[in-house]
């Protein structure tokens, strides 16, 4: 009997292919989204937090703006005074205060212009941070000796891919037409921003781009044996004395943690609200579909119930077919998705972010799961269709034309 049932199923899916094929797109395309995310979220994850104990266990973060809107400070172009940042070093716990200030400069290799973002702070704050806190090392070369040298760092990206000539530590770069010795180049931070920086010390930063003096971001290096929570709130008591910047964020690595777990968990719940939206519309593209096909077959469940067919049968029959399309859909969409989420890792891995996505790393138990679960939706969809072909009258579905 089932044998039957599915010969007969697959006769009425062959029998109408592209009204079939549309109505397991949509089961295709939410289930690709799900698998997605939960091929990518475990990856993600571990990118930042790796990202994050790259930056420092011991270090602190200053931004202005809220800490809901940081983005917004940046916008509004609000920086710290120099010195404010610098005398947070006089609090007990603080190794290192460094200001940081950021702009988009000029940059010319053997006649190859370039728009390129400059970091600068001071040297003698900026080695320790990166080489201890940090763990980045140098590729080529070696730090300035001086704050006064017309010397300059650059990331690995920077150097190596930027322009179509390879800079090396003793090249000549030429920063709005003032030249600069490359002192040296930095190893892979695993990030591709930063990657492709250039780094200036802090006078010479100002002295060449022209921009006003002022710490726009800045680093707090805590030492060891103090704990990181209460040295954020000594710095943000001693900051709300200055009148530069009225809001400001001091991120600690638990707060930044959590801050991109909530970030991440945002974006997971939108996705996934997005996926079950286009299961729902795949779940009523197969009720439609199935309905449709009540109407086209009316005169073949006539003659099936006419010698003998019961109303079981007849139910079966369309339930087993929409459920075979929902699983259809399920398959397909596990197999795209799992492709997608491949396609990204590669992509991701060659951006700097390796990692993100693995088959070892894949649940296939939930893989299992999100297949039962388009089946059951599939037979869902089918029930109030089945329920109207197994319904009729003989007599009336033979006449029907």
């Amino acid at each position: 009997m089932l044998n039957d049932f599915l010969r007969l199923t697959f006769k009425g899916i062959r029998y109408r292919p592209l009204r079939s094929w549309l109505t397991v797109i949509g089961i295709i395309i939410g289930i690709m989204l799900v698998v997605i995310i939960l091929s990518l979220s475990g990856g993600l994850k571990n990118i930042v937090n790796k990202q994050l104990q790259m930056f420092g266990s011991d270090l602190l973060m200053i931004l202005p703006g809220e800490e809901s809107n940081i983005i917004l400070g940046f916008v509004g172009g609000q920086k710290f005074n120099y010195a404010d940042i610098t005398d947070l070093g006089r609090i007990p716990g603080v190794k290192v205060a460094a200001p940081f200030d950021v702009g988009t400069l000029n940059a010319e290799v053997k006649g190859e212009k370039k728009a390129v973002f400059v970091h600068s702070s001071r040297w003698d704050v900026l080695r320790p941070i990166f080489e201890e806190s940090m763990g980045v090392a140098l590729s080529d070369g070696a730090w300035p000796k001086a704050e006064d040298s017309n010397e300059i760092m650059l990331g690995y990206l920077a150097a190596n891919t930027l322009f179509k000539t390879k800079v090396r530590a003793g090249d000549e770069i030429i920063i709005q037409s003032k030249r600069l010795r490359v002192a040296g180049v930095f190893q892979t931070m695993g990030n591709r921003d930063d990657d492709n920086s250039f780094y200036m010390s802090w006078d010479l930063f100002h002295l060449i781009s022209g921009v006003k003096p002022g710490a726009m971001t800045a680093i707090v290096r805590v030492e060891q044996g103090y704990s990181a929570d209460l040295v954020a709130r000594m710095v943000r008591f001693e900051l709300q004395k200055q009148k530069e910047v009225e809001e400001f964020t001091i991120l600690t690595p638990v707060k930044t943690t959590a801050i991109v777990g909530n970030i991440i968990g945002v974006v997971e719940l939108v996705l996934v609200i997005i996926a079950l939206v286009s299961l729902l519309v795949g779940a009523v593209g197969i009720m439609n579909t199935m309905y449709t096909s009540v109407l086209e077959r009316t005169k073949q469940i006539g003659i099936m119930k006419a010698v003998g067919a019961s109303r079981d049968a007849i139910m079966s029959l369309f339930l087993i077919e929409s459920g075979i399309i929902g699983l259809v859909g399920g398959f397909l969409g596990i197999v795209l998705g799992l492709l997608v989420s491949w396609g990204i890792g590669i992509a991701g891995a060659s951006y700097g972010a390796p990692g993100l996505f693995s088959l070892a790393s894949v649940d296939y138990l939930e893989l299992l799961v999100i297949l039962i679960i388009t089946f059951i939706t599939g037979v869902l969809s089918g029930v109030l269709p089945a329920r109207a072909a197994s319904r009729m009258e003989p007599a009336e579905a033979l006449r029907y034309e």
